[in-house]
């Protein structure tokens, strides 16, 4: 069996070293990626903040593994059995797309030509940036009250004691915390000084934030307003969501094709457990649970389906503070959250796991583990379980 992987971030290089040992032998594992680096995307406001990157060679990390690693950029997608790699055809038997997300700058005019975003080449440039602007007392916006928006203001003032920096926000940042969380999350916001706005905006102008009942004014701006798929997936012809996410079913196969998977923040399931946020923590299982169902194919046994269970979100407050929320089973906000230094070393801790998981998986000592019970073990990868029934 041919088994192509679209994508070297967490969900395809977890699902390429997982599928590798799994069913060798029996699959060939071809890795597709845009770059010939893995990007911790987990880590870009602290670039963004000025903290060096550090590079990890795709190549390094699948040597010794039997996976095939092909550098190129997605051109096209086939149903019917190839993808367009540059100018090459690339066939396949099973394909994986795990080509994650953009950052939506076309939510709104103006993104393009007056904010910068979240990712290695955007948050180089902003990193440049800002020790000039803070040092005159400039003015940055974030706009995007989500955990993207929420780290990079705190993360950012926390660097620049000198830079005025609004978040701003159609709604209350952390809505969807417990009070207690929200209460901490205001509370350090406002000890590291940034300003809460919230409004909906109407379009980025040259130094300022049009509303649509007032102006903003900004010497910088981070758009963390949303993510999309990338836009060889919408042309694929396969079903999408207006995101342009993959819908998939159970089994996290394509909905228009159940040779097609999608896992990572480029997929998205039409059936429980579908209120799955992007997100590496939602990534790794999603991309070792395919790995499983293609190893089980390749045997002739059934597939399963996946489960999933976010037990909770793990959030940076600059490098000395945090939150911990923690999450019920059934979706809301448990009452008690961690905070502090203790939090802030949590969350370092689930940043330095990610990498820590796809290093095991590597050397064939899993951390996602699948128990006869049919819920997965998860250590180390992030703060959330799974479950494969």
């Amino acid at each position: 069996m041919r088994v192509v992987i679209l994508g070297g971030g967490y969900a395809g290089l977890s699902c390429a070293l997982r599928l590798a040992r799994r069913a060798k032998g029996r699959v060939s594992v071809t890795l597709v990626s845009a770059s010939p680096r893995f990007v911790e995307r987990i880590r870009l406001h602290e670039e963004a903040a000025g903290k060096k990157r550090v590079s990890r060679e795709l190549s390094a990390m699948v040597a010794g593994t039997g996976v095939t690693l092909k550098i190129g950029s997605i051109t096209d997608i086939d149903s019917r059995g190839e993808v367009h790699v540059g100018g090459e055809r690339l066939p396949y038997d099973r394909l994986v797309v795990a080509l994650g997300s953009r950052v939506d700058v076309d939510a709104v005019p103006g993104i393009r030509e007056h904010a910068s975003t979240l990712d290695p080449t955007s948050s180089a440039e902003l990193a440049a940036r800002l020790p000039a602007i803070a040092a005159r007392g400039g003015r940055l916006v974030v706009i995007g009250g989500g955990l993207t928006g929420i780290e990079g203001a705190s993360e950012l003032a926390e660097a620049h004691p000198g830079l005025q920096v609004t978040l701003l926000s159609s709604g209350e940042p952390g809505e969807g915390f417990s009070e207690a969380g929200r209460a901490h999350l205001r509370a350090a916001l406002g000890r590291l000084g940034v300003t809460l706005e919230q409004g909906r905006v109407r379009s980025l102008q040259a130094g300022a934030v049009e509303l649509q009942d007032r102006t903003v004014p900004f010497d910088a701006c981070l758009w963390a307003g949303g993510f999309v798929a990338p836009e060889v997936v919408r042309r694929s012809g396969l079903p999408v969501n207006t995101r342009g996410q993959l819908l998939v079913d159970p089994f996290l196969r394509s909905l228009g094709n159940v040779y097609i998977y999608a896992v990572g923040d480029v997929g998205a399931p039409v059936e429980p457990p579908s209120a799955m946020l992007m997100g590496c923590k939602t990534a790794l299982p999603m991309g070792v649970h395919v790995a499983e169902s293609l190893a089980r194919a390749a045997r002739g046994q059934p597939e399963e389906p996946f489960d999933y269970l976010d037990a909770g979100f793990c959030i940076s407050l600059g490098r000395r503070d945090g939150l911990i929320q923690v999450m019920r089973q059934d979706g809301a906000p448990a009452k008690w959250v961690f905070t502090g230094r203790f939090a802030a070393w949590l969350k370092e801790a689930v940043c330095w796991g990610t990498v820590a998981a796809l290093g095991a998986e590597r050397a064939g000592w899993p951390l996602y583990r699948w128990r006869k019970t049919g819920r997965a073990l998860a250590v180390g990868g992030s703060l959330q379980g799974a479950r494969a029934a």
